[in-house]
This record gives C-alpha cells, sequence and structure tokens, in this order.
C-alpha cells in the first residue's frame, strides 16, 4: 500500500511546488492606468486583459476568459482569480471587458473595465 501511495504524494508534492514558485515578469509591461502610457517599475506584476464570466465576492474571487499572457507564458483560457481586495469587485458587472494586473501570489490587485 505504502508503495502506492509514495509516488502519488510525491508527484503532489511536486505540483503544489511549482505552483508556489514566484511570478518573474519583465518590467515593460503598462500599469494599470487606462491612458497605457505609464510602466510599471515592480517586476512582479503582470497585465492582461479579457472578459468577467463570474464574480464571487464572498469567496473575494472573479472569473476572467482572458487573452494570452505572455509575461506567464500563458495561453488564453478561462480561470478564477483571486482578488487582493474585496472592493475591486465593486462595480464590475458579468459580460465587462476588463484590464486586470497580477501580483507575485497571482491574485489580480488591480481591475478596471476597458
Amino acid at each position: 500500500m505504502i508503495r502506492l501511495i509514495r509516488p502519488l504524494l510525491t508527484t503532489a508534492t511536486l505540483a503544489l511546488a511549482t505552483l508556489a514558485l514566484p511570478v518573474s515578469a519583465d518590467t515593460n509591461h503598462s500599469h494599470g492606468s487606462s491612458s497605457g502610457g505609464h510602466h510599471s517599475t515592480t517586476a512582479q506584476t503582470v497585465q492582461g486583459e479579457g472578459t468577467v464570466k463570474a464574480i464571487s465576492p464572498v469567496q473575494q474571487q472573479v472569473t476572467l476568459a482572458h487573452g494570452p499572457v505572455k509575461a506567464l507564458n500563458w495561453p488564453a483560457m478561462t480561470m478564477p482569480f483571486k482578488v487582493s481586495e474585496k472592493s475591486l469587485l465593486e462595480g464590475i458587472s458579468v459580460g465587462d471587458e476588463v484590464r486586470f494586473e497580477l501580483d507575485a501570489q497571482k491574485r489580480i490587485s488591480t481591475l478596471q473595465k476597458k
């Protein structure tokens, strides 16, 4: 029995460790301003754009169908994100086109309608 469990636990541990690795992003991405003229000086944030598919204030989460996020090597996909502050969800509705910024923990730190 232990011979079967040990490889599964090892695989699960490696998968979780990979997810916990810090994000390293290019510093030349535009910051969360609507003008797009400012540049981020923090190497731990990345930007993206998408459409709001679901909002869960209780879970402090928003589900986005987003385009590719080149800084993270992510293809376009739909996925839930935690927001760093519940107030980011105010004024956002399902169907809204948004710009977002992810912090080092891949939480949304900036969320704005396009």
